[in-house]
């Protein structure tokens, strides 16, 4: 019995660095290693509040949100920090080409010219003077090509 309590003795103190360094490396992954949790959004690397477009599928893939604020709308990029987000004018709805017309105006200046007519001169037919016109053009649409894609926002 002596033989057998000396053998498991000297076992221990040969296999304690081992067992004490694979309890430590245990304790380092643990505290490494996150908790699966079914809501938990996967980091993918994006920045929140990144807006991106996405083709497929009508909603959002997971760790994003519709970005209800550029629905309908030409993104443009600016160089001031206040016209972040300012929104002009209404959305465009689905496949929408909107038309739009433009104002005109000017000014035309005529010169003195006489008519002769059967019966003598008429120098009122044409008389010199500046005439002004305005008015506006026919409605139009752009008709720019364009591709419907869901817009999100990293959240």
């Amino acid at each position: 019995m002596a033989s057998i309590t000396a053998s498991i003795r000297s076992l221990a103190r040969r296999a304690a660095p081992w067992v004490l360094g694979a309890l430590a490396a245990s304790a380092v992954l643990s505290s490494r290693m996150r908790r699966a949790v079914a809501d938990e959004t996967p980091d993918d690397g994006v920045a929140r509040g990144a807006v991106a477009y996405f083709a497929t599928g009508m909603s959002c893939p997971t760790g994003w949100a519709p970005a209800s604020n550029v629905e309908g709308r030409f993104v443009v990029g600016v160089t001031e920090p206040m016209a972040v987000g300012r929104a002009v004018g209404a959305p465009l709805a689905n496949r929408e080409q909107r038309t739009h017309t433009h104002a005109f105006s000017g000014t035309v200046t005529l010169g003195s010219r006489s008519i002769a007519a059967g019966n003598g001169s008429n120098n009122q037919g044409a008389r010199a003077g500046e005439y002004t016109i305005a008015g506006n053009t026919a409605p139009a649409a752009a008709n720019m090509g364009f591709v419907q894609l869901r817009a999100c926002v990293k959240q």
